[in-house]
């Protein structure tokens, strides 16, 4: 069969390129995806009558960010519902709202510089965040004069939990602009039913435009003949296409499926150096009854320097209790889990490097205990998801998101979704666009399939 385009991959960019690409553009869609299950990091899985999700998930904008875009593209837009959230901070047995929640915690003047920030980043233009690109996020607060140790570690936690890498290597730029973003739509939320509906609604939706996706097809190598991309091959087939889009990990796709020698010596040197976002300890628990009417809960530990806990993690030193993002899956929707039991996910966002995970997740169900004592008498099993398991099933270091957006990998220093090879496109987590995960993600098939129509109108909406 002919195709118009191949998609190496089916994260949720390769689905929305493929959802956008055959609804709306008609065109005839290949995505091969190596695992037996599409969605990569949004895929969901049974266990004892509860639904888990493979990562720790909360939608930054829901139905109003651009995976609202992609689902109307595919006229499934009401086919999912969304149960929204205002996600709450604990500190120090305490449970309150940021920034409003650190009046009267911090000092006066403290807390106005805090609301004085939060005003300028949500009112920040476009050209404005740019010019924060490489500013790391700690530099940032700090020229705006802000000390306050509890004001700096929620910011820090906040910024760990949209680009998976702490606020001495952030960029305040990305930083200001998934926060400006979050802010305006107030929506973030969970979708019903899990996580994995979201993959399985827009597979469909590709399948329903004539769309083909193939599991347990991994592709080994991208097929270059006269300096252009022209197909893929698998173990044990070849499928060709005049574009081929990966949605693979950006630095394994230029420099382990390219042939060796089409990407230029430069470009490689530079791409070799690229880094990825923290990857993340997950501990599921599996409850006997309801012990928090919360759906989110992100934990504290406002003593923590960002820097010395990076460090010291990777030395294996463990402070007596760890950061954590904890949703609550089954407070969003009932159905992950039985009736009268509860599910709750705690992660640790940490470097890949980190060793003795095996204290690590102790210490996670230590800290998880303390912030909702009931988890103690009430928990039944947990299911635990290391770095490295992460790692078996998306690659990529067990990365949340992908490649870090630092101060060195975001706006013109990422990686562009037109590769410098004709014929080759990046989409994904790995390239372009901007936001928190998902968003980012699907901002960057948006961003891609903007560009194709820049280059041959039958791209073009």
């Amino acid at each position: 069969m002919n195709y118009d385009v191949i998609v190496i991959g089916s994260g949720i960019g390769g689905l929305a390129f493929g959802a956008v690409a055959s609804s709306r553009l008609g065109k005839k869609v290949l995505i091969l995806e190596k695992n037996t299950s599409v969605g990569g990091r949004l895929y969901s899985f049974e266990r004892e009558g509860f639904t888990l999700d493979i990562g720790a998930h909360v939608i930054s904008q829901s139905e109003k960010g651009p995976l609202g875009s992609v689902l109307r593209a595919i006229g499934r837009e009401d086919e999912i519902n969304w149960k929204h959230v205002r996600p709450m901070t604990s500190c120090r047995g305490e449970i309150f709202a940021f920034p409003k929640g650190l009046e009267g915690r911090i000092a006066a003047d403290e807390y106005a510089k805090l609301m004085s920030i939060t005003k300028e980043i949500v009112q920040m233009d476009d050209e404005a965040a740019r010019e924060l690109d490489n500013v790391d996020l700690l530099d940032y607060l700090n020229r705006r004069g802000l000390r306050d140790p509890l004001a700096m570690a929620c910011l820090n936690n906040i910024v760990m939990i949209y680009v998976c890498l702490p606020c001495h290597r952030a960029s305040a730029g990305e930083f200001i602009r998934c926060f400006r973003a979050e802010a305006r739509s107030r929506a973030s939320g969970y979708p019903v039913g899990g996580c994995g509906v979201i993959s399985k609604t827009i597979a469909e939706g590709i399948a329903e435009k004539g769309g083909s996706i193939m599991t347990r097809s991994e592709v080994k190598a991208i097929i270059v003949e006269k300096g252009r991309a022209v197909g893929v091959r698998t173990k044990d087939a070849e499928y060709r296409a005049p574009i081929v889009v990966s949605n693979a990990d950006g630095r394994r796709t230029l420099l382990d499926l390219l042939p060796q020698g089409v990407l230029p010596e430069k470009e490689s040197l530079r791409v070799r150096e690229m880094t990825y976002s923290y990857s993340i300890l997950i501990v599921r628990m599996a409850l006997s009854r309801p012990v928090t009417d919360l759906r989110l809960i992100t934990h504290i530990v406002p003593d923590l320097n960002p820097k010395r806990y990076e460090e010291n993690l990777l030395a294996g030193i463990f402070p007596d209790e760890v950061p954590l993002f904890m949703p609550v899956p089954s407070n969003f929707s009932p159905e992950c889990a039985p009736e009268g039991r509860q599910l709750i996910t705690a992660g640790a966002i940490i470097p890949y490097e980190t060793p003795n995970m095996e204290k690590l997740e102790e210490l996670v169900v230590k800290t998880a205990q303390k912030i909702l004592p009931g988890i103690k008498d009430a928990l039944m099993w947990r299911h635990v998801t290391t770095p490295r398991g992460l790692h078996a099933a998306v690659l990529e270091n067990g990365a949340i998101i992908g490649l870090g957006q630092s101060t060195e990998q975001v706006g013109k220093r990422r990686l562009d979704v037109e590769t410098v090879v004709p014929g080759l496109f990046l989409c994904g987590a790995e390239a372009g666009g901007s936001g928190v995960g998902i968003e980012l993600a699907i901002n960057s098939a948006l961003e891609l399939l903007s560009r194709l129509g820049d280059k041959d109108p039958s791209w073009k909406e």
